[in-house]
């Protein structure tokens, strides 16, 4: 078959365009001791990409805190969404929040937080440990592993990792309950062993249980050396982030114990539990999240060593392990500020470092102080790679090299102080909205329309309240020990400034004092509905 020089060019086009299309973008370099290494993006215009897995040679995993899970094909960086998991509940650090691929990919193994009751204003968390099955297009097959885990608004972990040994390892956070991290018989603030198929190992600590070791507060990592040394991160409070050695039936202290064994007050309790003090700590708080390990020679710089994200620290860190594993020997920083908010990091056989950025998550809209700068860009994933031998540097792109010294860090004060100007706006919505039913004083109605004066319905929890004003109520409700029965239109049509605005100057007037609301706070609540 024979054609035209115009058909031939167009064809020729055709293919030069589909051929490219799916290539990776070089966005920088960074220059090492002795390697040139390179930036490329390999995904974007991500919705909070919250977990990436490298494990699978040729493939890249990948999660959306949405409840979205992808498979890329590393040569044509095509990626499909393989599952869409209907029931998760998604705001703030609430979602899907782990996931390990097994390295054949015979199954994916997901932790996620759900709703137990949808009705219910007081959004009860619980969370769910989940094995699917892969058929080469989508996850099918769900077993539930570990069902109505208990939650909270807060440290509901999590990370999973499979063992050389292939065991499935699973971290929970303290779920807002610290004095149950060191109760055996309570998941929460636990790292667990599993079999693959859901069931409890023979050489668990305790029979019949999933607990391998005890006493954490918020563990953000977990990964395993090629000879099973055991590694995880840690959140702390305003105080020592961790990279924990984990050991069988191991107690890592929290929350008697912050950090090292330091203080005179953890001293004793150190001595009585034998406490695994961290190989590592950060005081402040870097937010240390997804860990790595580097064991291959096409980085010489990093073979051998931990390779960890920080979201505050809007960092990689790569911490040089000595020959036992045991120790970290140096720690060198990359990266900082220049892509923003780091969550997660994995790293594949041939070398290729990935990590995701987390500029969209909840935290930039709650705490806008703390960071002077972030990208205007949708979320990502980057890989990092050696350059090659026939590759040539493209001067137009940024060098980066390592950073000398830490960010300094902004305080985390949550307290959000109400200007004059917000509080006047707060006032006129009241009036306009709410004054007709609740009173000019926020006395309400007998019998009909609640009381907004010193009620823990407006001065308690700011998530509820949010939510009432978004989704109205119809249902009766108890204030201060009396009943009301009357329907509340919901207000879904104001905007979140308006929202905050309104709430705050209930909050703080009619005998109120209690902390403002802010945009960050209703827009995620306002996500959670959908």
């Amino acid at each position: 078959m024979k054609y035209s020089s115009l058909t031939f060019l167009l064809a020729l086009f055709f293919v030069s365009c589909t051929s490219d299309r799916n290539q990776s973008t070089s966005i920088a370099y960074l220059k090492l001791d002795r390697s040139t290494l390179v930036l490329e993006e390999v995904a974007g215009n991500l919705g909070i990409p919250w977990d990436v897995d490298a494990s699978v040679p040729g493939a890249l995993w990948f999660t959306e805190q949405s409840g979205s899970v992808y498979r890329m094909d590393l040569k044509s960086l095509e990626k499909e969404k393989v599952l869409e998991i209907p029931d998760v509940l998604y705001k703030k650090s609430y979602g899907l929040l782990g996931m390990t691929v097994h390295p054949e990919e015979k199954s994916v193994f997901l932790h996620y937080t759900f709703q137990s009751n949808k009705d219910d204003l007081q959004q009860a968390v619980q969370s769910r440990l989940v094995k699917y099955s892969f058929d080469g297009d989508s996850l099918i097959n769900p077993q539930i592993l570990l069902d109505s885990i208990p939650g909270n608004t807060y440290h509901n972990g999590s990370r999973l990792a499979i063992s050389p040994d292939e065991k499935l390892f699973f971290s929970m956070g303290d779920a807002g309950r610290p004095n149950q991290t060191q109760n055996d018989s309570i998941l929460v603030g636990k790292i667990m062993q599993f079999n693959l198929d859901g069931s409890i190992p023979e050489d668990n600590p305790i029979p019949k249980s999933p607990i391998w070791s005890r006493g954490h507060r918020n563990p953000q990592g977990l990964v395993f050396s090629d000879d099973g040394t055991f590694y995880s991160t840690e959140h702390g409070p305003n105080n020592d982030d961790e990279i924990n050695l984990v050991i069988k039936d191991g107690n890592y202290g929290w929350p008697d114990v912050q950090g090292f064994c330091d203080q005179d007050f953890e001293q004793n309790f150190c001595a009585e539990f034998e406490i695994k003090e961290p190989l590592m700590a950060w005081t402040p708080t870097i937010a240390i999240a997804g860990l790595a390990i580097f064991e291959n020679e096409t980085i010489p710089e990093w073979n051998h060593s931990l390779i960890t994200a920080n979201m505050k620290g809007r960092a990689l860190r790569v911490l040089n392990l000595s020959d036992s594993g045991q120790e970290i020997t140096e720690e060198h920083i990359y990266l900082q500020k220049e892509f923003g908010r780091i969550r997660d990091v994995s790293v594949a056989s041939d070398g290729s470092v990935y990590f995701t950025t987390s500029n969209t998550d909840w935290h930039p809209r709650f705490q806008p102080w703390m960071y002077d700068e972030l990208p205007e860009m949708n979320d990502r994933i980057i890989r990092i790679r050696s350059l090659t031998e026939n590759e040539t540097l493209d001067d137009s792109l940024p060098f980066f090299t390592e950073n000398t010294e830490s960010l300094d860090l902004l305080s985390e004060d949550w307290n959000h102080q109400v200007g004059e100007e917000e509080f006047a706006a707060g006032r006129q919505l009241y009036v306009q909205h709410c004054q007709i039913c609740h009173g000019p004083e926020g006395q309400g109605s007998a019998d009909m329309y609640p009381p907004l004066s010193e009620t823990e319905w407006v001065t308690g929890d700011k998530a509820r309240l949010i939510r009432t004003l978004l989704l109205g109520l119809s249902e009766p409700i108890e204030v201060n020990g009396e009943m009301y029965n009357q329907e509340m239109p919901a207000f879904q049509q104001l905007t979140d400034q308006e929202i905050a605005d309104v709430l705050t100057y209930i909050r703080n007037s009619f005998g109120n004092s209690s902390g403002a609301v802010i945009p960050g706070e209703v827009f995620e609540e306002r996500k959670s509905l959908h």
